[in-house]
Order: C-alpha cells, then structure tokens, then sequence
C-alpha cells in the first residue's frame, strides 16, 4: 500500500469515471457489486459516466429517515467508541491522536472524552451524505494527506489511517448541541463536494445561511470512502447498532437519553 502510487491511480480512475467511455462499464459495475437498482432514481440509461453512476440518487422514499441520531449514509459500522480524556481516539482497537485527525486546539478539547461512530462506504453503497440531526455548519476545513484505501484490511494493516488520509471536518450545531464530521479521502477518491462549502484551490469557504434537516443532503463522495461522526462528552448516546452492522442513509445510530421519542 505505502508502494502504490496512489494520487496517480486516483487521477486516471477519475478521469476515466468521468469520460463517456466508463458509461459502457455501468452494467458489469452493477453486477459486480450487486447493487440494488430498485433503490436507484431514474433508469440506467440516464446516466452518462460511471462517475454520475456512483454519485447516484435514490428514488423518492427509498431510505425513510428515522428519529435520533440517523446514519449519514449507506455503509458498514467500523468502529464505535469513546473519545478518551487524554484526546486518544480508539479505532480498530489502536489509537490515534485525535488533535492530528482534526486540526483544531478548541475542537479537540470539545471533543474529549466523548463519542465516536465510523461508517465506511463500500464501492456499491450509496455515496451521497446526508445531516444526521437538524444542524447548520459553523466552520469547515480541508487537511491535506495520503491517499491509502480504507476499507477494513487497509485500516487494520496502516495504524492510524483516518488520521493521514486527506480529509474534511465540519464543525456543526444544532438543537441537540455541537458536533463534527470527518469526510476522509481514499485511494480512488478524488473530490469530496459539499453543498454548504465553496472551493477555492486547496481551501473551503463556508457558504453562509446553510442549514440542514435531519436528512437532507449535504454532500457526496465521487468514490467510496469514510465519514466519522464525533460528539462531545455532553450527548448521552444510547446506540441502536454496533460494529460490524450495515447501515443505511437514515436509519437510527443512536439515541439520546433525553430523546428516546426521537
């Protein structure tokens, strides 16, 4: 992994998921990763390139959107955990700074000793992101990284992963207080687009007024990778999966004590 020319890989793989010639592989991507096409908006043939194809939207009422804290999007549940005192992050039973992974002396410190939930998008899962409770973005900002693969072998095999990968972290309110997003790039993944941030070279700007219901859309992978969600100390949580379960957009993760009704 630490050999594979991993930004060149990325640019050619977008390039050619970009250009008309992917739209013949749509078909065989279907079938090989065995995607469900009933949940799929509009017809195959709608789609002009592989990359338009994975960027894909679901047709209405597909992924009804339940009370609590809802999964972000489709995937499998790598890890949940605690942010420890000492600001470590358990993952995969190893441990990583969480000021590396975001970048930020007041974040970090809001976050310890709080919680953790990972959700890792496999190539056949849907790759749009969606606001886990009602929330408004108050910062975001890009750090720049590698690009290893992050699906379970990778962040078994690389200590640390999440935190050296390029990545996106998004402070948000909300009525149920503060938390943040981290979007992490892959080999494979070339752009992470946001629907509340404008990019200009290597560096966001937030787009102001941009609130979200639980639900909505925020955002979009161009190809699999990971999103954590990080809660300060603060939110009582009462999770509703564990590790090892495959979510899907919308569903509960957890619960708040205080919110059971959601």
């Amino acid at each position: 992994m630490y050999a594979l020319p991993k930004r060149a890989y990325t640019f050619c793989l977008r390039r050619f998921a970009d250009s008309e010639l992917s739209r013949r592989a749509i078909p065989w991507f279907v079938r090989h990763y065995n995607i469900e096409l009933c949940d799929v908006a509009g017809d195959l043939a709608d789609y002009r390139t592989l990359g338009e194809f994975f960027a894909r939207k679901l047709r209405q009422g597909a992924r009804p959107i339940e009370g609590g804290i809802a999964s972000p999007t489709d995937g499998l549940v790598q890890e949940i955990g605690r942010l420890t005192e000492d600001r470590q992050l358990h993952v995969k039973g190893s441990l990583f700074d969480l000021a590396r992974l975001v970048q930020d002396p007041r974040l970090t410190e809001e976050l310890a000793g709080g919680h953790v939930v990972t959700v890792y998008l496999s190539p056949r899962d849907y790759h749009r992101i969606h606001a886990p409770v009602p929330c408004r973005p108050v910062r975001v900002w890009r750090i720049p990284g590698a690009l290893f693969p992050v699906n379970p072998a990778s962040t078994r095999a690389v200590p640390g992963l999440l935190a050296k990968n390029e990545r996106v972290v998004t402070y948000f309110s909300s009525p149920l207080g503060p938390f943040a997003m981290v979007m992490v790039g892959a080999c494979g993944v070339g752009t992470i687009r946001l629907r509340y941030a404008a990019s200009s070279g290597r560096q966001l700007r937030l787009l102001p007024g941009r609130a979200f219901q639980r639900g909505e859309e925020i955002g979009h992978f161009a190809l699999g990778s990971t999103v954590l969600i990080l809660f300060p100390p603060s939110w009582d949580l009462n999770w509703a999966v564990a590790v090892g379960h495959h979510v899907r957009m919308g569903q509960t993760l957890a619960m708040l004590s205080l919110d059971r009704n959601g």
